[in-house]
């Protein structure tokens, strides 16, 4: 059975955190392909700041470029009102037909919240959900499972082999390797004339000096 992972985010911009934790979800559930999935701005975020739409997208492919198993899937910064995960993974579903698994990424404290998601209880319906557990995640190591809706419960694993056996429906944490380096962190080094060499890929770093992103008054 075909395994494809999906990450989503804002990715402003992409960095190494971004692209470890893609190579280990890749690793740790045997995957194909890793497909990066940026998101619109949420409207509440405020744009002078931060890189357009296509510039994130420019940002991914330069990062990701190079290496096979990742992918970028544009659908959400194309799509016009509100972007709801039940509508991308249920579109992926129909493309990539009912014999792929597919493997949703996300961090244990987004996940802990899952129950507030649009139409959740369908997402089981489309994929398995691979959650990252950060190792700042205080809520994780006092409770473990604990931690998320008490409705998951039966769909947890820890046989790979099972979630890998089926296209959706199962529930299985791995540990990320703790990388300190946040978009935030970057933007506001940009913006205090700090170098990012080394918290994101040389391209990108090249890009966001020579389009003066995240910049005062950008």
């Amino acid at each position: 059975m075909t395994a494809i992972g999906i990450f989503g985010g804002t990715f402003d911009p992409i960095h190494f955190g971004h692209l470890r934790l893609a190579t280990e979800l890749s690793e740790a559930f045997h995957l194909d392909q890793v497909l990066f999935v940026p998101n619109g701005l949420p409207y509440h975020r405020g744009r002078t700041a931060h890189a357009t739409d296509d510039q994130r997208l420019t940002m991914l492919k330069l990062a990701t470029g190079r290496d096979a198993r990742f992918g970028i899937d544009e659908r959400e910064l194309r799509r016009q009102g509100p972007t709801y995960t039940y509508d991308t993974l249920a579109e992926l579903r129909r493309e990539r037909g009912p014999d792929t698994a597919l493997v949703f990424l996300l961090g244990s404290d987004a996940f802990a919240r899952i129950s507030t998601w649009h139409r959740w209880t369908e997402l089981f319906d489309l994929a398995h959900f691979a959650v990252a557990i950060r190792a700042d995640d205080t809520e994780w190591l006092s409770k473990g499972p604990g931690a998320f809706p008490a409705d998951v419960g039966p769909r947890v694993t820890l046989n790979l082999r099972e979630l890998l056996g089926s296209p959706a429906g199962k529930i299985m944490t791995f540990s990320m390797t703790p990388l300190a380096i946040a978009s935030t962190a970057i933007r506001n080094l940009v913006k205090d004339d700090g170098s990012i060499r080394y918290l994101t890929p040389d391209p990108v770093a090249e890009y966001i000096r020579s389009h003066k992103l995240y910049t005062t008054g950008t």
